[in-house]
Formats: C-alpha cells, sequence, structure tokens
C-alpha cells in the first residue's frame, strides 16, 4: 500500500479500470466492493429514515434539527436524540457503540486507509486473483493540483468491513422493528 499520496496525476489511469477487465477474473472483487457499497447504502438509508422517525420539533424543539446531509453530522444528530430523549434511553449505549465504531469506519485519516470514502469513491483499478488483491486508485484535490495514492485491499478486508457494516444494519434493524410500528410511534410521543 503506497501510504503518501503523490502530486503528480501521471501513473493514474482514468482510461482503464478494474470493470474493463475480464468478468470471470474481476467478478471476487467487484462483488466484494458491490457488497460494500450495497451494505453501506442500506446503512445510510436506515439512517436517515431513524432520523426523520425521532428528529420531529413535536417531541422537542430544544434537539430538533434540519436533517444533515454529512454523514457524520447524521451520527451526532442520532446521538443527541438518543442521549436526552428519554423515549430512546434504551437505546442509548447501543447508539453511543454503533456511532462510535461508524464513524471508524466512515472517516479517512492519515493512519487508516480503509474507510467508506476510499472503498465507495475510489477507482477498482485492478486485481490480484492470487493474492486476492484489489487495488484501488483514491485521489483528491488540493488547490489546483490532483492527488493521488494506491491503495491496496484484500478481499479478506472488504469482507470485514461489509460484516462490521451489516452488524450495524443488524442493530438499527432491531430499533426501527420497535420504533416503526404504532406502539413506537406512541411511545415517541410519550403516550405510552
Amino acid at each position: 500500500m503506497t501510504e503518501d499520496w503523490e502530486v503528480s496525476p501521471m501513473g493514474f489511469s482514468f482510461y482503464h479500470s478494474l470493470v474493463d477487465d475480464d468478468p470471470k477474473i474481476a467478478a471476487p472483487a467487484l462483488e466484494a466492493l458491490g457488497r460494500v457499497a450495497a451494505g453501506w447504502s442500506r446503512l445510510e438509508h436506515h439512517l436517515d429514515a431513524l432520523i426523520i422517525q425521532v428528529n420531529k420539533p413535536q417531541y422537542s424543539e430544544r434537539l430538533f434539527e434540519q436533517h444533515p446531509v454529512s454523514f457524520s453530522k447524521k451520527l451526532a444528530l442520532l446521538k443527541k436524540w438518543f442521549n436526552n430523549y428519554p423515549p430512546l434511553e434504551k437505546w442509548q449505549e447501543d447508539i453511543r457503540y454503533l456511532a462510535s465504531r461508524l464513524k471508524i469506519l466512515s472517516k479517512e485519516d492519515a493512519q487508516k486507509f480503509l474507510s467508506r470514502n476510499v472503498l465507495l469513491h475510489a477507482i477498482p483499478a485492478s486485481y490480484n486473483a492470487e493474492t486476492e488483491t484489489l487495488t484501488l486508485h483514491h485521489l483528491k484535490f488540493v488547490g489546483d493540483q490532483i492527488h493521488t495514492r494506491h491503495i491496496d485491499v484484500s478481499l479478506k478486508q472488504l469482507s470485514t468491513f461489509f460484516d462490521l457494516v451489516q452488524m450495524a444494519n443488524h442493530l438499527l434493524g432491531l430499533i426501527t422493528q420497535e420504533l416503526f410500528t404504532e406502539e413506537g410511534h406512541a411511545q415517541l410521543e410519550g403516550r405510552q
């Protein structure tokens, strides 16, 4: 794995990616990456639906905020409601744990190269079937320059990432199965 960003776009291929390769060779990597993307999409929709369900001014004008766009702000708003709205107290520790884990999966920093941002926004460049390693080309813009890097990700890493996302989906599912009912709605309104 290349740890440093390169300033020059040389060696960065926009004209070829793994999706252009032989489908039989590329299939394991694209399938693993597709599972991560599908799991994360479900997770983001799950979070949005849960926020929409609980983030209402009639429940608490003090806690209510406009629905956020960024993932980190969604997590912060969800934590705010579960930490401060009594009908949600029973899930407070679960949401705190979930939010801390999801921050790790979603946020890219200098020490970690496997994140939602990298997996969903980098170009799948090539796949080595012998080592079961996917190479991603990742870029960012700094001023008027393109910075690039190559990131090697094993299928095992993709599988682990997917499993963590699915655990989050499962936990959110337990909460939403209870809240997305007439009884859950009554609980949120303080009628129970």
